[in-house]
This record gives structure tokens, sequence and C-alpha cells, in this order.
């Protein structure tokens, strides 16, 4: 099947999302199953890239000429100078760099089954400053991505006394991440009154309500916020929940190789859906198409305009 996304589309709007969250180094391991305590087993193969959700996402948005400013700490450590040579090689900067201390890495380790299970160590990207706001407008912005990896405390308290400042015409698109667990829950009721677009797969919908069910998660949580949103089901598509109404997009079956940056793929086109003035709906399928094509490359570095890609 063809997809519906133009070959090299080009975002016709000037909308601009700012983009906060981790760069990391992502050391790749493939193996046939996750290793039990105290077993010894081998790899396939090892690979090692730059990743993080921050990154994730404005690789994808960048490869969509997106208008986006990339807010993700670069420290000073070895890993930091990787990020900063990978970015100036891409064209792109951050928006905070030099910073005092290193980036962290994650060992990224995939099952056969394309299921991926991260260890990392944490850098400068887990641990938000206040100074680091003292010269951004985050009022210039329409879409400010936010990560739940960079919402832990005490990162928490300092982006809602930022988020506080935002006008109406500002909408947060908040992915919680796997660890939403490890947040305060007060903090996350707050971030959800802030004009907060929720884009989760369904574990982190479930941890985000009371309710036990993927579709009643949702629309509980859209209730809240009185936004969309959008919940990834795998290849199964996105449940959108808007209101009282919840629909679902199918998504496209393909053969996985890993999942590594797919969630971060789905959000980042979806926001180049919005940026492009696309309805909620066509922004998921565009977060479906990507992500399709996200995993079934290793580490989540995907020309997803690719030719070949494209007919998949």
């Amino acid at each position: 099947m063809k997809s519906s996304l133009r070959e090299y589309h080009q975002i016709n709007s000037q909308k601009k999302v700012l983009v906060i969250g981790s760069a990391v180094i992502d050391v790749i391991l493939n193996v046939n199953s996750i290793p039990s305590s105290g077993s010894d087993e081998f790899a396939h193969s090892e690979k090692t890239i730059v990743g993080g959700c921050a990154y994730n996402v404005g690789d994808i948005l960048s490869q969509f000429k997106a208008n986006y400013d990339l807010m993700v700490p670069v420290g000073d450590g070895p890993n930091g100078t990787i990020i900063e040579n990978k970015l100036k090689k891409e064209g792109k900067t951050s928006l905070l760099n030099n910073i005092l201390g290193d980036n962290g890495w994650t060992l990224c380790i995939v099952e056969n089954n394309g299921e991926r299970t991260f260890l990392t160590i944490p850098g400068v990207e887990m641990t938000w400053k206040k100074n680091w706001f003292k010269e951004i407008d985050l009022n210039k912005y329409d879409y400010i991505y936010v990560s739940g990896y960079s919402f832990e405390p005490p990162s928490d308290e300092v982006l809602l006394e930022e988020f506080s400042r935002l006008n109406e015409k500002t909408t947060i698109i908040f992915d919680p991440s796997p660890r939403i667990n490890k947040m305060n829950c007060e903090s996350i009721r707050k971030l959800l009154e802030i004009n907060t677009i929720v884009h989760a797969n369904e574990d982190e919908i479930l941890q985000l309500s009371s309710e036990n069910h993927v579709k009643d998660a949702a629309l509980e949580v859209s209730k809240q916020t009185n936004q969309p949103v959008i919940v990834t089901l795998g290849n199964e598509g996105t449940l959108i929940a808007n209101k009282c109404k919840v629909k679902i997009l199918e998504g496209e079956k393909v053969p996985v190789t890993d999942t590594i940056g797919a969630g971060d793929s789905h959000t980042a086109a979806f926001i180049a859906g919005l940026l492009d003035n696309q309805s909620i709906e066509k922004a998921c399928i565009w977060g479906n198409e990507v992500a399709s094509k996200i995993v079934q490359e290793q580490g989540g570095n995907t020309d997803i305009f690719n030719p070949v890609l494209l007919q998949s």
C-alpha cells in the first residue's frame, strides 16, 4: 500500500514547536530473549547511535521540514561531545549547550520479537534547571513537546513553573514515557490542566487514570484535559478520545525489527500534522505510517521518506 505522505513533504505553515527532552547515547544489543538472573547469554549484534526522546522527535520533525527548536541539554563530557558533533553533522543545534556534566547513555536490549528493554545511566538531561529558560520565550511557540523522562522530580517543578506562564495559544504535547510511575501524581494533575494533549501508549494511559480499560481511561483523561487524547496501540493503530467519543484508526501490520523510537516517531509525525494544519485524525494517520517505517529498521534513525519505505 502506498503511503499517503507525499515524498519529501514539507510543512506549509508558520507554526512552530519547542521540543523539550533528552539526547543520549543508545547502545543497542540484539538477543534471543532477556537473560535470567545469573545466566550468561550472547548478543547477536551491537550498534551505538545518538538517541533519546527529544532527539528522536526532532529527527522526524526535521525530515518533515517542520519549524521547531530543540531544547536538549548537551553536556561538556564525552557523550555530550558525540551528541553535539552528531547535531552539527545534521545541521541542527540545541538551545542548551556546554552544560556542566555529561549526557547519559542507555543499554537497549532488543529481543527477537522486537520488544526493547532499557537500562539507563542518567546524565544532565534528567535534572532541569530554572536558569536554562531565562532567555527562552515559551509563548512564541504554538506547541511544546515534553517527555515524561524530563518530568520526573525535581525537574517537574521547574517545568511546571515555566508552563504556568503560557498563554492560551500554546498547546503542550505530553508523552508520559514508561517511567510514569516515577513521577509526582500532583505534578501530573497540574500539567494536565495546562492546555495539554496527552500522547501515550496503552500502559501509560491506564496509569494516568483510575480505569481498567484503555477506552475508558482515555476518555477519563480527555475530560481532565478538555483536549483530545491519543493512545498508540502498536500495529492495531491509534485510539483517539475526544470529549465523549472514541475512534480507532487502524494501523498497518508490518514486520518488526525493533520498537526503539516508535513512540517518539509517532508523536513527532502527529505534531508535524498539527503544524501542517491537518485534522487530529490525519495527524494520527501520519503517526501510524511513520511509526510503521521506524519499527522495520534498527535503532529508530530512519529516512522515513525513502521511496522504498514509502511503498511498503
